[in-house]
């Protein structure tokens, strides 16, 4: 590796019998390499090498200075930390699924305020069978029960994707759409909307609104919450906030519920 651009920093007294001279680089790319007082350090695609020719300097690495003897170690630790926080900001991305072929092209084909209508309706409680097969009227059936066999089949491949994505944020499917509908409907069916119209391509503020609604739904006045989480072996204590706390099973010590949600997801 050539070094380039390297300007004395500053000099001082030669008690030591050595000056100490130090060096700065204005060297810029992927790859750097300096050379002080006898100890050379490189750095290649962000990660540090460190060596040095002499016993007494200390070894510089990310700001922090080591002594040589220790310097491989210290570096050993850092890769290790980077290569773990890789593996769970790889764990923590979802890969997001379209809508199957057949179910996408019915949506593209249904009417698309029928659709809207349709969301809300399911968001308010009122979905029925005459408002499923009134979804899917302009696709031109004769009769209701095929209509409403057609609307059926969209619903179930809605809920398998919706299941999907509420089990990788930590719910259960119906505990999910309970919670959503909880915290905020316009919101939610805002998500709906999004999630739908993309045709499952864009889940970004669907899995918004269930982290939010995961918040908001672990509160020490969900009485219905508590009675599962200790039918399930967990122990449940209110916070201060209101919130709640929860121990047992695979949780060792007492932990915040939105810590819960990590042992719950299903990635």
């Amino acid at each position: 590796m050539t070094v380039q651009k390297y300007q004395a920093h500053s000099m001082g007294s030669q008690e030591s019998g050595e000056a100490p001279i130090h060096y700065q680089t204005t060297e810029s790319g992927v790859n750097s390499h300096n050379i002080v007082n006898g100890k050379s350090t490189s750095q290649t695609s962000g990660t540090l090498r460190a060596v040095t020719k002499s016993k007494d300097a200390g070894v510089m690495i990310g700001g922090i200075s080591v002594a040589p003897e220790e310097a491989e170690e210290f570096l050993n630790e850092i890769n290790e930390e980077q290569v773990e926080i890789e593996q769970l900001e790889q764990s923590e991305e979802q890969v997001t699924e379209s809508f199957d072929n057949s179910t996408t092209l019915i949506l593209d084909d249904l009417d698309q305020g029928d659709l809207a209508n349709a969301v809300n309706k399911a968001m308010d409680g009122t979905l029925d069978d005459d408002s499923i097969a009134n979804a899917v009227k302009n696709l031109g059936f004769k009769d209701k029960e095929t209509a409403l066999g057609v609307g059926n089949n969209i619903i179930n491949s809605l809920s398998e994707r919706f299941q999907n994505i509420a089990e990788q944020e930590g719910f259960e499917m119906e505990t999910a759409w309970e919670a959503l509908q909880q915290w905020n409907k316009v919101e939610t069916s805002k998500a709906l909307h999004d999630w739908i119209n993309t045709r499952g391509t864009d889940d970004v503020r669907l899995r918004d609104a269930m982290r939010e609604a995961w918040s908001s739904y672990g509160k020490a006045d969900n009485s219905q919450l508590i009675e599962v989480l200790e039918q399930d072996g967990y122990e449940v204590k209110r916070t201060q906030s209101g919130g709640i706390v929860v121990r047992g099973n695979d949780l060792d010590d007492w932990t915040t519920w939105n810590e819960v949600r990590n042992s719950f997801r299903k990635l």
